[in-house]
Formats: C-alpha cells, structure tokens, sequence
C-alpha cells in the first residue's frame, strides 16, 4: 500500500493510519475485522487525484483495543483525533460495512467536517434481529 504509514494519539493509545496522494482529501474506513489495507487497491487508484487517508480503528490492524466494547461514536471522535493530527478541516468520508456506521456517527457528531459521505456495503438503517443473531452451523 502506498504512502507513509503513521500514528496518531488518541485516549491513550496510538492510531495507526496511511496518508497518500495530494489533493482533497478523502478518509475511508474499513469494515469489522478489517483493517486499513483492505483499501490498498482502491487507494493505488484514487492516490493518483486524491489525499487518502485510511485508518485502523480501534481494535483492528494496528490499533490497539481501548476497552471492552467501542461504540460508533467513539470510534468517530478516533477518526477526528486523526484528522485534527493532521490538520485536516474538510473531507469526504467512505465507510465500509461498520466503517459506515462510523461514518454515519462522524457526520452526527461533526456535520460542518463533512464535504460528503459514502457507504460501501453499508446502511444508515440499524441491524435486524436477524442480523444481530449469531450464525448456526449446518
């Protein structure tokens, strides 16, 4: 994956993230379970025209757990500790699969952030019952 690999302090620990390309910026955030190189195919096209920035969440890649459980918002304050490291102020956001939920939470939290919002795989409607169940082996 491309660009330069780095930190950022946020409750304690350090956040890791890739930073590549020039131009406005966008922040893309992975799924649960992933991590930041999920991205690497995308970020090799998009570098060429964009500021990629792409970040491991609490608990994924990199980044070290904070507690027990992360909620979404927490995780977006964990996104904006990243962008304000690196002075960032306005930015398009795409998440993937809980990435988006995420993503959702930061468009809550800091709207005026936001230059747009994408979701890959992703909803802005909560999880069924269905959903939250465990899957059963056959």
């Amino acid at each position: 994956m491309g660009g330069k690999n780095s930190s950022a302090a946020f409750r304690g620990i350090q956040v890791s993230f890739c930073d590549s390309g020039k131009g406005k910026v966008l922040v893309l955030l992975h799924g649960f379970l992933g991590a930041k190189e999920i991205w690497a195919g995308t970020i090799s096209d998009l570098e060429r025209s964009y500021r990629v920035i792409a970040i491991d969440l609490p608990g994924h890649g990199r980044t070290p757990c904070i507690g027990y459980a992360h909620s979404m918002e927490m995780m977006a304050r964990c996104v904006k500790a990243v962008l304000d490291h690196l002075k960032l102020k306005r930015y398009v956001i795409i998440g993937h699969s809980m990435g988006g939920y995420v993503a959702l939470a930061f468009a809550d939290l800091f709207p005026d952030q936001l230059k747009g919002l994408g979701l890959y795989h992703s909803t802005a409607y909560p999880d069924s019952e269905e959903k939250k169940k465990p899957a059963q082996g056959h």
